[in-house]
């Protein structure tokens, strides 16, 4: 495994408040790496937390939520939230992605490669709610 590129990192102007020792650091948890890796593979690359306990069955919901704070108290995950109108019953509006920080930082370090997530993430079997989850407009979508 290669070692994180930290000797010669600067901090761009979209990473200020990101810590990348910290960052990095946040991810000896096996749960938070996954975590990370569920975002990343996530065909619109922000699953909303149904989605995201789909996908990590094995972690209890507080747990999870427990997780998220702290990857996004170190600067790697952000929650986006869309409008509520015109959402069914049930369906999501709170989404978490990465900061463009995390991903360049991820990107430096060759790290989360998001193609390779993705191919994962494709062969996983879904429900029919699941796959409304993910139907779900997200913000910023271009669609």
């Amino acid at each position: 495994m290669s070692r994180p590129d930290s000797t010669r990192f600067r901090p761009s102007e979209e990473m200020s408040g990101l810590n990348p020792i910290t960052a990095l650091g946040s991810l000896d948890d096996t749960t938070r790496a996954n975590i990370i890796g569920t975002i990343v593979g996530h065909p619109k690359g922000a699953p909303s937390k149904k989605e995201l306990e789909y996908y990590n069955p094995s972690v209890a919901a507080s747990t999870l939520t427990d997780h998220l704070s702290r990857l996004k108290k170190v600067g790697l995950v952000k929650v986006v939230e869309r409008d509520r109108e015109g959402l069914q019953r049930g369906q999501p509006y709170r989404f978490f992605q990465l900061t463009d920080a995390a991903r360049d930082l991820f990107d430096r370090n060759n790290l989360f490669e998001p193609d390779a997530y993705r191919a994962m993430f494709a062969e996983v079997e879904k429900t029919d709610e699941i796959e409304a989850a993910e139907a779900v407009d997200r913000p910023g979508d271009q669609d």
